[in-house]
């Protein structure tokens, strides 16, 4: 049988969340522009409560691969 120390430790290797701090170095941008795009609806969040925000790192890793863009060197034109 395990202790709860190690259901613990087991529970923090699985989490799939991350705070605005955690979600803002993920993606590589600012607390601040991160709370903007939660006010502007630019982002997947999850609000617990009235002031707690998370982020569900599967969420914020297609919303990131649906922000990709390329570039067509044959229009020189960029795509979304």
């Amino acid at each position: 049988m395990m202790s709860n120390k190690n259901n613990i430790c087991n529970l923090n290797a699985e989490r799939n969340t991350m705070t605005v701090a955690e979600a803002a170095r993920y993606v590589g941008v600012s607390k601040d522009l991160i709370y903007k795009m939660v006010r502007e609806g630019g982002i997947p969040f999850v609000r617990i409560g009235k002031r707690r925000i998370l982020f569900r790192k599967d969420s914020i890793d297609k919303w990131l691969c649906s922000q990709e863009i390329s570039y067509d060197s044959r229009n020189e034109e960029w795509e979304g």
